[in-house]
């Protein structure tokens, strides 16, 4: 009976590894500062570019804008779609004029 009483021992639990604190608060702390702006910058991109193509299709507030680019001209890398849009756009404005 004195054995049992100067036998002490601590129970110790081991946790998983991937529930260590630390490990979880790395985790948390790697998903705010790397994730999370990286979604950030997808919306940005996106809202950019829907808001450049609503603006090209169709005008702002309604009014058309045809001086694109240096002297009114279309860059040679535009696309087909882009030069119609131009085109229509400078043909409409010349119209108006006269």
């Amino acid at each position: 009976m004195s054995e049992s009483k100067n036998n002490k021992t601590a129970l110790i639990r081991q946790e998983p590894w991937y529930l260590n604190p630390t490990l979880l608060w790395l985790l948390k702390s790697a998903a705010i500062n790397f994730v999370l702006p990286f979604f950030n910058g997808v919306m940005l991109g996106f809202g950019e570019i829907f808001a450049n193509e609503l603006l090209f299709k169709y005008g702002w507030f309604g009014r058309s804008f045809p001086q694109l680019g240096l002297n009114n001209t279309i860059p040679p890398t535009a696309t087909t779609e882009y030069r119609k849009t131009v085109d229509a756009a400078i043909k409409r404005e010349e119209k108006k004029q006269k």
